[in-house]
């Protein structure tokens, strides 16, 4: 049975992977028997677009924090060459007026202004969107941000030279919606500068603790150019700026509909690229727990570092709630409380000084990695042994493991 894409409305979207009932990712239970919601969490493709896509997501009210402690952070590294390249396609600056859409869009609206840029806006949350609940992010924003909102705020703000969308294309339950709100904010002839992670390492990798509730689409540079050219944008600049684990991906759009389409592009590549990563699944769980199972019985205590979403379904996508003892996180917001879904209590690290931990799995991008692995050196020169949940770790639990 085949579903409506999200990216380019033709309905041939296949599931290709079904992980079950899961629970949100960012509700830490105050005891091992507090429910979180919980929804089918299914990922499709779209053999039209190529673009992957889950199903059904859960409802974004589910979705939203209930912490205020609780914020997620993107590389920042490539802001600074982002903005050159942009204040280099303008002749005076001091002219040009900028717009972003959340706090994503902050530093480089920052960024800018030292570039000389005559008039930064941010879109207000409770004023311009609506929205009350000083929790609500970025799953609210992509669900009333819509066209005829952007309308009203561009008549009363004005249209903008630039509109940046920094972070929410990938959360929005209907891409092409937002994507038409954004340009009702923008000049015709102007920039919409869009921001995703580029998921071609992630998927390569096979590490499917990727997939979470709040990330719709997981795009690549061609599913990227593929969902704005079948919107009717064919004047788009691709940027790909690299990092460890996800590289950024940057789509500069211009706001002018070309009634020329674009040549298809070969899908192959991201066809491979899906089955691959969707046929591995119970390989890598297999694979996994065997080699966890078998340090348990041999008398090894395991425990994962680092309590956040991508711990969470590690965790829960694998079943490996029963051989772990814990996950570790120094958050004293988190720390006393419980994993959602798994209970798995969240302790504190000097469980590595006591000698409490024999295997910690890391979940950590790498430079906080190294960070831990310098803080807690007297764990690793005490027979502890640190291995990373994520293929492109150096010290990835995948070089550790046996193959099949």
């Amino acid at each position: 049975m085949t579903k409506i894409c999200i990216g380019c409305g033709s309905s041939e979207v296949q599931e290709k992977l079904d992980l079950g009932i899961q629970p949100t990712s960012n509700l830490y239970p105050l005891n091992d028997t507090e429910k979180c919601p919980e929804h089918l969490l299914q990922l499709g493709y779209c053999d039209s677009c190529g673009l992957p896509q889950l199903l059904n997501p859960m409802p974004f009210a589910d979705v939203r924090s209930r912490y205020e402690w609780l914020t997620y952070n993107e590389p920042e590294g490539h802001l600074d060459d982002l903005v050159d390249s942009l204040c280099a396609s303008f002749q005076n600056t001091s002219s040009v007026k900028v717009a972003g859409i959340t706090y994503k869009d902050d530093t480089t609206l920052a960024r800018l202004l030292t570039k000389g840029v005559s008039s930064t806006y941010k879109l207000d949350q409770k004023k311009d969107l609506g929205i009350d609940d000083p929790l609500a992010s970025l799953e609210t924003i992509q669900s009333v941000l819509t066209v005829t909102k952007a309308v009203k705020i561009s008549s009363r703000i004005g249209l903008s030279d630039v509109v940046l969308v920094r972070h929410i294309l990938e959360h929005a339950h209907d891409p092409r919606e937002l994507l038409k709100a954004c340009l009702a904010l923008c000049k015709p002839g102007g920039l919409v500068v869009f921001e995703v992670p580029d998921c071609r390492k992630v998927l390569d990798g096979q590490d499917h603790c990727f997939l979470w509730e709040e990330h719709i689409s997981y795009f690549t540079p061609v599913t990227l150019k593929n969902f704005f050219n079948s919107s009717g944008f064919t004047d788009i600049q691709i940027k790909v700026y690299p990092y460890p684990m996800e590289d950024s991906l940057i789509a500069l759009v211009r706001n002018v509909v070309s009634d020329v389409a674009e040549p298809r592009v070969s899908l192959l590549e991201e066809q491979a690229r899906i089955n691959a990563f969707a046929d591995s699944f119970a390989i890598k769980k297999r694979r996994v727990r065997s080699y966890l199972e078998g340090l348990k019985k041999s008398g090894k205590r395991i425990a994962l570092f680092g309590a956040g979403h991508l711990a969470a379904k590690y965790v829960n996508f694998y079943d490996l709630a029963p051989l772990l003892i814990g996950v570790i996180d120094d958050n004293p917001n988190k720390r006393g409380r419980f994993m959602p879904g798994s209970g798995l209590p969240i302790i504190g690290s000097t469980s590595l000084e006591a000698g409490e931990v024999d295997l910690c799995l890391l979940t950590l991008n790498p430079e906080s990695e190294m960070k831990v692995r310098t803080a807690r050196k007297h764990y690793l020169e005490t027979g502890g042994r640190f291995f990373s949940i994520f293929s492109a770790s150096a010290s990835s639990l995948e070089k550790e493991m046996p193959n099949d």
